[in-house]
Formats: structure tokens, sequence, C-alpha cells
């Protein structure tokens, strides 16, 4: 009860505070998509800015979401040790960090913040399309961040687990959905005696300087997945999870 009283005050002088505002739009339409009431739109507008739409402030300096990207991502992993130390209050660390490493993962991310709409919300140059850039994951890691500069750390947080854990049933079916492909097949690999052998195939960088890794994987000499990521790693993994398909089949 008291938590709703609370909320119904914070929301009427928020509301009232809005009538002074000149942007008053852009504060309600950003309430209306992801539940925040903003002291600062600025933030928000930068949070969802690309590179390649940087806004100018008032001394000539050029603001884009990289850095809020950056601290965002901190809060984020931050927020979601949190709620799973104070959950899971007899789990082992490994299980803790497992867990939150499937939380906090690009593919998660991005799966996140396209239901969230950011493919819409984001600036960009039109030229900024394809996924592969993580757009849409990086983006949502700014709006942490500058939810987190706006509002503190416990509205943050509380972003994080409503839109990432959402629930205690939805977390328990993150927790036994199996993300690391490379550790299954290393498994598979060490039980039936296959060597695996990983293959760099290019490292290339797209037009907006983005690196992009393309690796395949070998089981005993022969060729069983391709995958590409931003990194080795996550290229690694893409490419062992079209190698266990291929295994399961």
């Amino acid at each position: 009860m008291q938590s709703k009283l609370s909320y119904l005050l914070q929301w009427t002088y928020w509301k009232v505070r809005l009538l002074f505002k000149h942007d008053r739009k852009a504060y309600l339409s950003l309430y209306h998509h992801l539940g925040i009431m903003a002291n600062n739109i600025q933030l928000y507008h930068v949070a969802l800015s690309h590179k390649s739409m940087s806004i100018i402030d008032e001394n000539g300096h050029k603001l884009n979401n990289e850095r809020l990207e950056f601290l965002g991502d901190a809060v984020l992993s931050m927020s979601v040790a949190d709620y799973l130390f104070k959950h899971y209050k007899n789990a082992p660390e490994g299980m803790l960090t497992t867990t939150r490493t499937k939380l906090v993962n690009r593919q998660y991310l991005n799966k996140i913040a396209l239901e969230l709409h950011f493919d819409q919300l984001i600036r960009k140059e039109k030229a900024v399309v394809s996924p592969k850039n993580n757009l849409v994951g990086n983006s949502l890691e700014a709006i942490i961040g500058a939810i987190y500069l706006d509002r503190g750390y416990r509205i943050s947080s509380q972003f994080v687990v409503k839109w990432l854990i959402k629930n205690p049933d939805y977390l328990s079916i993150i927790v036994h959905t199996e993300t690391n492909h490379k550790a299954r097949l290393l498994e598979w690999c060490q039980k039936n005696k296959k060597l695996v052998l990983f293959n760099l195939i290019s490292e290339t960088r797209d037009e907006n300087s983005y690196a992009r890794f393309e690796m395949e994987v070998y089981v005993d000499d022969k060729l069983c997945g391709q995958g590409s990521g931003r990194n080795k790693k996550e290229a690694e993994q893409h490419a062992c999870e079209q190698a266990l398909k291929q295994i399961n089949n």
C-alpha cells in the first residue's frame, strides 16, 4: 500500500513538473515506451544517438551513446549480480556467474531491446542497418547508463530487473537454458575422444568500424560449423552451436 502511494505521489509530482517543460511530449513518449519518469530528457536523446548521428553540444563536442553504453554495461552487470545474490541465497559462485553471463550476453540484450522496439527509437544514419552491429543491444546498455545518471542506482536496477529478469519463473527458464555451446561441444568431444580445432577465417571491420570475426570449427578434421561475431569468443559460440546441431542430427 505504501509503495503504491509513493508511486502515485511521484507520478503526480512528475506530471506537475512536466507542465513547465517545453518538450513534455518527449518525456511522455519515453514514459510510455520504457516506463521511465525522466528528469533530464537530454541524457536519453544521447543514449539513443548512434555515433553516425552524434549530437553537438554548446561547446561543440560530439555526443553519442558510446560513453553511456560503457557506463550502462557496468550498471547492468551490478544490477544482475545484486538480484541473483539475493534471490539465490545458497547458490554457489559458479552458478551465479553462469546465470549472470546468460543475462548480460549480447544476443540476449539484442532480444530484449527488440522487444522494447529500440530498432524504432535509435537515431542513426540509414546506411547503419546491419543487426550484426548489435545496435539495439548497445543502445539498451546506454539507456541503462542514462537512467543511472538521471534517476540513480535504485531506479536503473529496477529497470534491469523488470525488463531482463522479468520474474522468478522467467529467470528459471533462463537458468536452465544452455547457452555455452562451446563448453557443450568440448564436453561431447572429450567423452567421444574427438579432436576439436578452431580456425579464424577472417577479421574485418565494416564501414562503421565495427569488428567482425568469422570462425569455423572442425571435429576430427571435418568441418562442422561456422559462425560470426564481434569478437572471437562470440564467433566460436555460433560456430559451436551449428556444430552441435549437426552432431545431434
